[in-house]
This record gives structure tokens, sequence and C-alpha cells, in this order.
């Protein structure tokens, strides 16, 4: 998905609207449908909510604050098509609109490694108001506790941290991101925090992890990651609304591969031991929070996660939008240019293209920032991905099920092709480290 033209065409830009943000309220939000005979919506189970009823009694359903009105719960979230019919309704001015029938599937299931353990929803409506949308996704945060986890406070960080992002971006138009009709930050009493966007199914299909990008696509991905770092690289109004990844992030990112490469059988050991020193929480926190000021130059907003199932296509080559922020932060380039070349090409693919892709990413930085930009030339954009290399590796096993016998054989060739190249690296820094150690030592003195 990614191709060649070096500006944004007017069909790969989704343009933002502007974004209604909730502050708390009692508020809630509701349950699934199917078509009937005549075709109309009514309502349905979705296939977690079958699951769910061997483990409860029935849906659940609730009152409102007033305890006048009965809810109707969104594939058992604490979502109500009430409280989803009345945001949409405000946000698109049409209040007199009678309440539709509709239909709700549940687009993911949260897994081990789901750090930002997010449910994400479709809604689809039977309203006939052209004005209003046909259908829109939900992205609902993990509930909160008051004894809440480690996981969980993390996922509530994550949550937290891609509503800003969004916040951000809907006032920049070309930026390719999904339309954000209403952001509910934080969980109340009332709900959970909840993401109302756009439903992009329609217009461009989700990229396909286990098969990856081809390379036009990850050339248009490299074009599009490009304009973001140049307009954050230019403004500093988001740095005061992302954060850094804390601490539990990498402690978790580190804990999962590990977990990954304890299946021997898979991989060579002593490439193994060689990786370990990439393994390390601090090494990957580190390289993150220090290499801007290593290569001097200055942070801008990293993506996190530019994997294919984070991106919507059109032709399976143009990048209309790019979603799933919950790991983005203040950071080097580099980073996201590592993960958007490593995590979505073959071996093969990934070796003959390198240096061209590079080179594109490169220019069009330069483009979208507009004005001279000495301190990044194109071996710093070189640097930067050697120096991103082993995290981009390591974060990739995260993606392979601790039993690799279930893996994906595309993933799983990626992930031992991944681990050869940056032993590979790893070991030519090792000679070239000693090889300075040597020429800087000063020759004994002539006797």
């Amino acid at each position: 998905m990614g191709c060649g033209s070096s500006s944004i065409s007017k069909e790969a830009v989704i343009e933002s609207t502007p974004v209604t943000i909730l502050n708390p309220s009692k508020a809630q939000l509701n349950v699934p449908m199917n078509r009937n005979a005549n075709g109309d919506l009514q309502p349905r189970l979705s296939v977690a909510d079958i699951a769910s009823l061997s483990q409860r009694a029935s849906i659940a359903t609730d009152f409102s604050a007033n305890d006048d009105q009965q809810l109707q719960y969104i594939c058992d979230t604490d979502v109500s098509l009430e409280w989803l019919y009345q945001r949409l309704t405000e946000k698109f001015k049409c209040t007199e609109e009678p309440e539709p029938q509709w239909i709700a599937e549940r687009l993911n299931a949260i897994g081990d490694k789901d750090l930002d353990q997010t449910t994400v929803l479709r809604v689809t409506f039977g309203w006939e108001n052209e004005n209003l949308p046909k259908s829109v996704v939900l992205k609902i945060c993990v509930q909160q506790q008051d004894d809440a986890t480690d996981e969980q406070k993390l996922a509530s960080r994550m949550f937290r941290r891609e509503c800003s992002v969004y916040e951000w971006l809907s006032k920049h138009k070309k930026i390719p991101a999904p339309k954000i009709f209403v952001l509910k930050k934080q969980a109340t009493e009332a709900g959970n925090g909840v993401i109302i966007m756009e439903d992009l199914s329609e217009k461009a299909i989700v990229g396909d992890l286990t098969v990856g990008l081809n390379v036009e696509a990850v050339r248009d991905l490299l074009k599009n990651l490009a304009q973001i770092h140049a307009l954050s690289l230019k403004s500093t109004d988001w740095t005061t609304m992302i954060a850094e990844n804390s601490p539990f992030f990498y402690r978790q990112t580190a804990e999962f591969a590990a977990n990954v490469l304890k299946n021997k059988e898979y991989f060579d050991e002593s490439k193994l031991q060689m990786l370990n020193r990439f393994l390390s929480p601090t090494y990957m926190s580190n390289v993150v929070s220090e290499s801007c000021e290593d290569m001097k130059i200055s942070q801008c907003l990293i993506h996190g996660n530019p994997v294919a199932n984070s991106v919507f296509l059109v032709n399976k080559e143009k990048v209309t939008a790019i979603l799933d922020w919950t790991q983005s932060h203040p950071g080097c380039y580099g980073e996201d240019v590592a993960k958007a070349i490593c995590w979505n090409l073959s071996a093969d693919e990934r070796h003959e293209n390198l240096l061209r892709l590079l080179e594109y990413y490169h220019f069009n930085l330069l483009k979208y920032y507009g004005s001279t930009l000495e301190e990044i030339t194109l071996e710093h954009v070189k640097k930067a991905y050697h120096t991103f290399l082993p995290i981009a590796t390591v974060s990739f096993l995260l993606f392979l099920p601790e039993d690799l016998e279930q893996a994906e054989k595309n993933l799983l060739d990626r992930a031992q092709s991944l681990i050869n190249d940056t032993v590979v690296m790893s070991t030519h820094m090792d000679i070239a480290e000693k090889s300075n150690e040597r020429t800087s030592t000063p020759l004994p003195a002539e006797t």
C-alpha cells in the first residue's frame, strides 16, 4: 500500500471535523441486532455475547439515573444505544430523529498481549436521514476500578493518549486519520471512556498483519508518517498532550518478547544470546528517550505501532487513514521508520528496497517540513533506522503467539529474519567499537 506520488492526492485525504469532547456526566452507553425477513434491523447477539451467556443468565440491562428508562447495552459493554443515539443526533444536529433499528458487531478479541485492552465495535443504523452516518466504530476503554491492576492503569493511560492524539490531529485536515465524532476521555461512574469515529470499511480495507504490506504501500505509509513527523517538528502544541511511554510499558514488552523466545527449537540459541542485550526494558526505554538528544534533533510525534492492521488502504497501495494511536509518544522518527519497514515487508523485500525507502522517507520529511532541516540528512535517517532495528525486532515478537506451533508462517519468517539482521548488525557494532578502542589507545612509548 503506498505509492509514489510526492503529494497527497485528494482521494488519500480523510478530512477531519470538529470533535465533540465530553465532560464526565451521568450519561451511559447499549445491545446488537439482525435483519428480519423484511430486511429491517433488529437486535442481534454477537459471537462474543453468545459466549458470555454461558457465564451470565442474560444480557445485562440497567436503568438510567432516573430509573425511568431501560437501557440496551451494546455487546456486553457499558455503552448504551440511548447514549450513542443522543451523542450522534446532537453532533449532527438531528435531535428530532427517531431512534433507529440497529446492528452491532464486535471487531476485535482482546488478547493477553493487547496492552491497550480496548473493545472495538461497529454499529450500523437503520435511519433514513442522509445527514447521519449509516455506521460508526466505537473504541471503548477498559473498565477502571479503584483497585485497578498495573495492566488496567496502563490500558487507561494508552486510551487517554490516543484521545489526545485525535484531538491534535483533528486540527490538521490533511493528516490521513479517521473522522472523530465524539471523544469521552475519562472513565466515570456513568461509563468507560469512548471514541466514536467514522466507519471507513466502505471506503477502504484494513491491512492484514499476517500478509503485511506491499512495497508501494510501505512507501505511502512512510510518506504519511513523514508528514506527521514534520508537522510535529514544526509545532510544540502537541508536546503537552502526549506523554512518554511508562516504564511498565517497556517491562511488558520485554516480558512478552522473552516468553516467545522460550521456543528455542525455532531460533538459533547463539543468536538468542546475542539478542538478550536488546530485551532489557531499560535498554528500550533509554533508546526511545535519549536517541533524539544523541542525534541532536528535536522530538516528534511517533505513532509507535505502524503495522499493517493499523492502516486503511485503497487498492492495497494508498493509505487513506492511520489509526490505533495508543502507543504514540514523543521520540525519534527512526522508531516509526524502522517499524513500518521491518514489520510489514518480507526479508527479501526489505533488503532489496531499504535504501530507496529511506531516501523516499527523507525526501518527504524535508518536503512536508517546508524549509531547511539540516540536522536531518539521509545519513541521519539511515543511522536512526539502524538504531531502532533492535527495538523493531523485539517488539515484533509480540505479534506471535507464545506457542509458535500456532504461528502463521509469514510472521514467523519475518521474525526470524529480523533476529538474524539484528544479530549481524550487533556483531558489526561490537567489531567497530573494539576497533575504535584499539585506535584510541595510545601506543606504548619507545624505549
